[in-house]
């Protein structure tokens, strides 16, 4: 299970990032990477690029990412997102395409579709696949549940089936709290690996948003090489984002992460620049 090769990070921080677009009406975030309410479906999309670097240890290969997303509105309902990310892994590079769909269905309900594969990098999905159904609660509308599932296929050995489960809940100040599970079934070998994540959030949109996110549990497999896979093990992510608006259209974005296992232990770094128009 790569839950935490970058893509898949990103991807989960995606999907958890969309609790706030049901819960406010005008906020939604990205990755893997993102603070929350990167899109806004008051603007009509968005743009950001940025790059990555992460330093391993255990002789591995040192990382190097770039990346360019976006976002549109075709309707206040409807919202289409589109990624494309270069990734120098383990001595190999390959390029992930991605693409999302998110229609909010009422008051209450929405949801989420994306799916994604890649050109090269033995590390990168063949195919993957994600889906969130969100409801929304309370007289505020400000707890926010999901349930959902993904589907990955690896280039090499295995297959994951995920169900995500997930909540947000908005306080009245500037704060927010996520919290979520992954319960998840690798085969070859019906192995099961577990996990979990928390996340907290501090800021305004506009402004900033500051995110401190635990995410720890088991990992089935992880690709570290053509010839070299990791099984059944436990691992650690710590992630920090500050989320920066110098104007109300354009700002940037920094990431810093530190993710450990048996085997290495990898530390991150990554930049970002973005507009909304």
């Amino acid at each position: 299970m790569v839950t935490l090769s970058d893509t898949y990070s990103r991807g989960l921080c995606a999907l958890l990032g969309l609790l706030m677009v049901g819960a406010t009406n005008h906020a939604r975030a990205q990755a893997e990477a993102n603070a929350p309410r990167t899109f806004a479906p008051l603007l009509t999309g968005f743009l950001e690029g940025g790059l990555g670097h992460a330093n391993l240890t255990d002789n591995n290969s040192n990382w190097n990412d770039q990346y360019l997303r976006g976002g549109v509105h075709l309707t206040p309902k409807d919202y289409v997102t589109g990624e494309i990310s270069h990734q120098n892994h383990f001595g190999d590079q390959g390029t992930f395409f991605g693409a999302g769909y998110t229609r909010i269905f009422n008051e209450d309900w929405y949801g989420f579709l994306s799916a994604g594969t890649s050109s090269g990098g033995f590390f990168l999905p063949r195919v993957r696949v994600d889906g969130l159904l969100f409801r929304k609660f309370l007289e505020k509308k400000n707890l926010v549940a999901s349930v959902g599932f993904t589907y990955y296929r690896a280039k090499e050995i295995y297959t994951d089936k995920t169900l995500l489960l997930g909540a947000t809940y908005y306080f009245d100040g500037p704060w927010i709290i996520q919290a979520g599970a992954r319960l998840n079934r690798s085969d070859p070998g019906n192995i099961r690996s577990n996990r979990g994540i928390i996340a907290v959030t501090y800021g305004r949109d506009k402004e900033q948003y500051i995110t401190l996110k635990y995410d720890g549990g088991k990992e089935a497999y992880q690709l570290t090489g053509e010839q070299s896979i990791l099984s059944d093990f436990t691992s650690h992510e710590v992630s920090l984002v500050w989320r920066k608006w110098i104007t109300k259209r354009y700002g940037f974005n920094l990431r810093a992460v530190y993710y450990e296992n048996p085997s290495y232990n990898r530390k991150q770094a990554e930049i970002g620049f973005f507009v909304e128009f």
